[in-house]
């Protein structure tokens, strides 16, 4: 019986542990890229834009359109078989099919060549969001990740001075010290627990933060992180014009940008096109019925066999010439050509920032390794001055005030060297995500 209880009390202890859902970084870029929002909306505009360039395709195919109409005549009328005017009733049906394909209209060919480099745009704009996604998940699973191991490094100060203030209780116990000395190591004490705290907080906010980006529901306590595989490589770059040459011909953002211009472009030559004329070729297929109403008697002719025989057939070309329009055209093409100008700007702008972001970036990167190679040293030092500052306090040689401030020197070491290594991780990950087409 006590066997029994004892498996049944291990198997409920395990089942929490094991409910808890594990997410690494690359779970983080799935959940990120399905769920996220402006993806979303990306996806529905490239879908927009592939109907819009098949309607200006099928465009192109002839209109065909099918009409009927029922007339009733009362009074003086035209007889149609003799075509006399004779005060008559008469009921009338008249069907007509007509057809219409244009030969030459220029303005809208350059309209599907339009939809064709929006399309291409679309799908464009869509890979940069997901470049943008990329880089904020990379940037956001890595807060989480520094926060756990800056809390780490936190609860290691506290235990530490929890270890003082215990050994400082037995030593006031036994008389050895004042009751000053144990309220500097309960201040310290204080100091080291609320810093555990907030960090904490900092590292539930980072996460809050990671799951509002992913668009993702879950309860933050049931989540686990798995630890990033990150290699830290802290060799310099090496040729960093052929890095940012690279970026700036795989970036995403500037392709857009081109796509844009082309488009502003084409969008200038549908006005100009609309001064040219358009041909277009017709064909109109025509019948007729009648009966009348005053002598429903007299010797008509079947429905079928009027039709047959009242069958007229059109067949011709028409072109328009635009002349005047109030001068809407011109305007319209002096407006697309500032809207052009106006995407020269806007590509070389785009092409401005994401150079940029590259030079800065790699400029963080250079500051980050040679902040964490000092650290390395920092830390080295501040560790073994914590270590001799620990005993010569444990032997009365040295004040609580001064144990603290060695605590604190290798507290900020850690913190930095903890800090310049996510950052290195960071800055090389943006800096490969810059370069990926």
């Amino acid at each position: 019986m006590k066997k029994n209880l004892l498996i049944m009390c291990f198997v409920l202890a395990i089942i929490p542990a094991s409910s808890q859902e594990k997410l690494s970084l690359n779970d983080c870029i799935i959940i990120g890229f399905k769920n996220n929002l402006t993806l979303k909306n990306k996806s529905l505009d490239i879908a927009k834009a592939k109907l819009v360039n098949k309607q200006s395709v099928w465009n192109n195919l002839p209109r065909i359109n099918f009409g009927a109409s029922q007339d009733y005549e009362y009074g003086f009328n035209i007889e149609p078989t003799t075509n006399t005017r004779i005060n008559e009733d008469f009921l009338s049906n008249d069907l007509a099919l007509n057809a219409s394909v244009d030969v030459f209209n220029l303005a809208k060919l350059k309209r599907q060549s339009k939809t064709k480099i929006d399309l291409l745009k679309s799908v464009v704009d869509l890979d940069a969001d997901r470049k943008i996604l990329l880089i904020n998940i990379v940037q956001y699973y890595l807060e989480v990740m520094f926060n756990k191991e800056y809390v780490s490094i936190l609860e290691n100060q506290l235990l530490e001075s929890e270890n003082q203030l215990d050994r400082l209780n037995k030593a006031l116990s036994f008389g050895y010290i004042s009751k000053s000395e144990l309220y500097d190591a309960e201040a310290e004490y204080a100091i080291d627990k609320k810093n555990v705290l907030i960090g904490k907080n900092s590292t539930r906010r980072s996460i809050l933060n990671l799951f509002n980006l992913l668009n993702y529901k879950a309860n933050i306590d049931e989540v686990e992180f798995v630890d990033v595989k990150f290699e830290l490589d802290t060799t310099p770059i090496g040729d960093k014009r052929k890095l940012i040459a690279k970026t700036l011909n795989n970036n995403n953002q500037i392709t857009s940008a081109k796509y844009n211009l082309e488009s502003a472009k084409k969008q200038v030559e549908i006005y100009r096109a609309q001064y040219f004329p358009t041909i277009k070729l017709q064909y109109q297929l025509e019948s007729f019925f009648t009966k009348s109403l005053s002598n429903p008697d007299d010797d008509y002719d079947s429905f079928n066999s009027q039709l047959r025989n009242n069958q007229t057939n059109f067949i011709g070309a028409s072109i328009s010439v635009p002349i005047f329009n109030g001068l809407q055209n011109r305007y319209d093409v002096q407006i697309a050509k500032v809207e052009y100008e106006k995407a020269k700007i806007d590509q070389e702008i785009v092409t401005n920032n994401i150079n940029y972001q590259v030079q800065q970036t790699l400029q963080d990167l250079e500051n980050a390794i040679s902040t964490y190679e000092t650290s390395l040293q920092v830390v080295h030092a501040a560790l073994e001055s914590f270590r001799m500052s620990r005993l010569k306090y444990e032997q009365g040689k040295i004040n609580a005030f001064n144990f603290a401030a060695a605590k604190e020197n290798s507290l900020k070491a850690e913190i930095e060297l903890l800090d310049s290594k996510y950052k290195i991780y960071f800055f090389r990950e943006k800096l490969k995500i810059f370069s990926i087409k």
